[in-house]
Formats: C-alpha cells, sequence, structure tokens
C-alpha cells in the first residue's frame, strides 16, 4: 500500500508512469503478509480453497478496474469515501471513511498476532501474557516510528517491500522439489466439511481475499499515466494475476510438502515446512524472515491509516484532532488513536486461540461492505459519465459482477458481517452527531 503512495509521489515529478512501473504499484500494493497466514487457514478446506483463491482473483481484478475507472473520472486523493461522497453526498462520505479508517488499523492485530506466532519458533511457547505484551510493545514502536519520522519510516518500508517479494518467488521453486500429490487426494465430504460446495467456496473467498486488500491502493491518476484508458486496465490484470499466481504456487507447494492436517495445527506453516525439508535453524530463517514481512506490512498499514484518516479531516468528515500534525507532518492524534483501538483486537485473539481466521472474516467482510458502497456508488456514476449505450453497458456488466462477488463472498456469514458492520457504524454515530454541522457546512 505504502509503495503505491510512494510511487505516485515520484510519478507526479516525472508525469508520465509507464506500464512495467504501473505493474510494480499493482503488485507492491496487493503481495505481502497473506501468503504467511492463509496457507494454515485455508487447511480445513482442503482442495476448496485453491478454489476459493480463482474466485478472490476474479473479485479483485473486477474492483480493481472499477477503482481504475473511478480514479480516472474522480483524480481527488483520498479513498473510497470520495467515490461515495460524490455519489451519495458527504453523510455517506463520512461512513464510509470511518469504516475503511478502522478496519485499516483494526487488521493491524491480524499481522501482530501471525509476527508473534512465528518468533515463538525462535523463542519457544509464550505465555498469553507474554504474546499480548510482545504485541503491544511493536505495536507501539511502529506507532512511534511512524509518529516521529514519516521519512525514516517510508524508507524501512522501500527497503522490506523489496525484501518480501524476492522469497516469495524463490520458496515455492523449493518446495516443489519436495511436493508429494498425495496430499490432494481427498475425498468430496472432507473438502466441504459436511457442507455444500457454493458455501465453502463463499467461505474460502472470504479467506482468500485477504491476499488482496488494498487493491484499491494498486489505481493511480490517469493523467499521470501513459495511455491511460489501456495501460491501466492492463497493468491491473496482469499484476493481479501475478499475485494470484505466487500466493497458489506458495500456498499448493507448501501444502503439497507437509498435508493439510499439519498446516491445520501450526500458527507458521513455513517454518513447520522448512525445517520438515532442512535443519532446525532453517525454520528460525523461515521465521525471521515472515517476521520482516508482517512488520513491513504493520508499518504500511500504520502510516496509512494516519493518512486515511487525515486525508477525511481535510475533506471535512473528520474532527479537527485527526488533523493534528507534528513537525515531520505526521498526523500523530490519529495514529496514537488507531494504537490504542487495536488492543481489544488483540485481547480478542488472546480469549479466542486459533480465532485469527474469524478474525480475518470479520474484518475482511468490513472491507467488502466498503468495496460494495464503492461499486454501487459507481453504477450510480456512470450513468453520468458515459454517454453512448455501448460504454455504459460495459460498465454496468463490470459493475454488476463486482457487486455479485462481494454479496457471493459475503453471503457465507452474512448476519455476522452485518451485525460487525453495524457496530463499526454505532461507534462512529457519537463522532458524527458531535461533528454533523461541520459536515454538512463544509465546501470542498
Amino acid at each position: 500500500m505504502l509503495w503505491s503512495r510512494v510511487l505516485e509521489q515520484d510519478m507526479t515529478k516525472s508525469k508520465e508512469l509507464g506500464f512495467i512501473s504501473l505493474v510494480s504499484i499493482v503488485i507492491g500494493s496487493q503481495l505481502g503478509s497473506a501468503a504467511f497466514v492463509l496457507p494454515a487457514q485455508l487447511a480445513p478446506f482442503k482442495t476448496i480453497g485453491i478454489l476459493g483463491w480463482i474466485v478472490s482473483v476474479a473479485g479483485a481484478i473486477s474492483l480493481a478496474l472499477i477503482f481504475s475507472d473511478l480514479s480516472s473520472h474522480i483524480t481527488k486523493s483520498g479513498g473510497p469515501h470520495v467515490y461515495v461522497s460524490a455519489a451519495f453526498g458527504r453523510v455517506s462520505g463520512f461512513f464510509t471513511a470511518w469504516l475503511y479508517w478502522i478496519i485499516s488499523w483494526s487488521s493491524n492485530s491480524i499481522l501482530l498476532v501471525t509476527t508473534v506466532g512465528y518468533l515463538t519458533i525462535i523463542t519457544g511457547k509464550l505465555s498469553p501474557t507474554e504474546v499480548f505484551a510482545i504485541e503491544a510493545t511493536l505495536l507501539f514502536a511502529i506507532s512511534w516510528i511512524n509518529i516521529v519520522g514519516m521519512k525514516f519510516s517510508g524508507t524501512i518500508e522501500t527497503v522490506l517491500t523489496a525484501m518480501k517479494i524476492l522469497p516469495l518467488l524463490f520458496l515455492p521453486v523449493v518446495f516443489f522439489m519436495f511436493f508429494d500429490p498425495s496430499f490432494f487426494k481427498v475425498s468430496l465430504k472432507e473438502v466441504t466439511n459436511g457442507g455444500d460446495v457454493m458455501s465453502t467456496i463463499s467461505q474460502t473467498a472470504l479467506l482468500t481475499f485477504w491476499g488482496f486488500i488494498g487493491v484499491e491502493c494498486a489505481t493511480t491518476p490517469a493523467e499521470s499515466v501513459k495511455n491511460p484508458k489501456k495501460t491501466i486496465p492492463r497493468a491491473i490484470i496482469i499484476g493481479t494475476s501475478t499475485v494470484a499466481l505466487v500466493y497458489l504456487m506458495n500456498t499448493i507447494s507448501i501444502t503439497g510438502v507437509v498435508g493439510f492436517e499439519r498446516l491445520e495445527a501450526t500458527s507458521a506453516p513455513y517454518a513447520v515446512v522448512m525445517s520438515s525439508i532442512f535443519s532446525h535453524y532453517s525454520d528460525i530463517a523461515i521465521s525471521v524472515m515472515a517476521m520482516i514481512v508482517c512488520v513491513g506490512t504493520l508499518n504500511a498499514w500504520t502510516l496509512t491509516s494516519g493518512q486515511i484518516a487525515y486525508g477525511a479531516y481535510k475533506d471535512g468528515l473528520f474532527p479537527g484532532v485527526f488533523g493534528k500534525v507534528n513537525s515531520s507532518g505526521a498526523p500523530k492524534a490519529a495514529i496514537i488513536i488507531a494504537a490504542i483501538g487495536t488492543l481489544p483486537f488483540l485481547l480478542l485473539e488472546q480469549l479466542h486461540q486459533g480465532g485469527l481466521g474469524k478474525l480475518i472474516d470479520m474484518l475482511v467482510s468490513i472491507f467488502l461492505y466498503v468495496y460494495l458502497a464503492c461499486c454501487i456508488s459507481y453504477m450510480k456514476l456512470i450513468r453520468e459519465w458515459y454517454k453512448t449505450k455501448k460504454e455504459r453497458i460495459k460498465a454496468l456488466i463490470l459493475a454488476q459482477f463486482a457487486i455479485l462477488f462481494c454479496i457471493f463472498t459475503l453471503s457465507q456469514d452474512l448476519i455476522s458481517s452485518v451485525v460487525v458492520l453495524l457496530t463499526f457504524i454505532a461507534v462512529g454515530v457519537p463522532v458524527f452527531l458531535r461533528h454533523r454541522q461541520a459536515i454538512k457546512d463544509f465546501i470542498s
């Protein structure tokens, strides 16, 4: 996600962003910690998990294409709330920004849990108190880095982003040398856990879409891209397909080495695979690598969550506290509030050991509701943007496919996701009520 922002700053200087650079943005904004989290979370679903990846990539490409079209017509930065505000007004924009901001930092809990999960490969089993203390310390350390030195934070992220991609490309090649296809010989009953195939695919798609969160950051203002009408869609399709291929290669190769049952019993799948192939020290090396990737993603989301809140403040949607910046330009209050808000999610994971998959489901579902709001906004806006029937039909088909993907993926646990959605919205109501007059009076 940060990679996208850094490259966008560079491209505004050159004004011309080519195909290769844009593909790099697409890949860099999506590829990351999900590779280390999802193989274990998908293991209970056996081979259906692969179908989940396929469904997710189709949905991710359709959403990315919609965001690319939205960004080419509405060049104002700020995120999903900009598009929802344009279609349905500033009240809808506030709650979209509110939801997007909350999930931008609450999802950090998954990264922290995964980081400490790999740390235990080195330290051995830790008590719940020790786990929470390490998670909280890491959380506030990253927050502090982003508060006192945004430029330093950006430099760290650039290095970590480069470090995370090479292993994810190299390791599957090694794993396939020890691949055992017999692990994939499972019955349909085992695959679906006694349920029907479609609901199981929906459930796995909800998990696998975690790997494509941030797909909206893969888009770039059209005026900064060479031949944007062709370059942006091509880059999105090729880049997102590449990300999907890397995720699939990692998931399949890992499973082919140790099998589904061993993956179900671990929170550090790469370390388990490496320890089964090489010496004890190899799993330590993998643990360090996984922690670097997760910390890099944590740093990116910490920086981004602050910018989301600050952007909403500048648009007149969030109260003045979110607009307080320090000498380095960091929205310190927004970052501190986000760090404190993450703590309950860490406690929730401690109270429900092994509930990481459920936490991923919950947060991905809120991301999907935000994306769904953007898709519906897109359907409304294209009637104004496109004058010819052919253009409107093409855009409407894309919007309807993306909407169906969101609904299908959310359908596996609709009641729970709606309860979480309404809870997050309810938390924002007092903020809206105190700030509503300013929201209505603000002139863009």
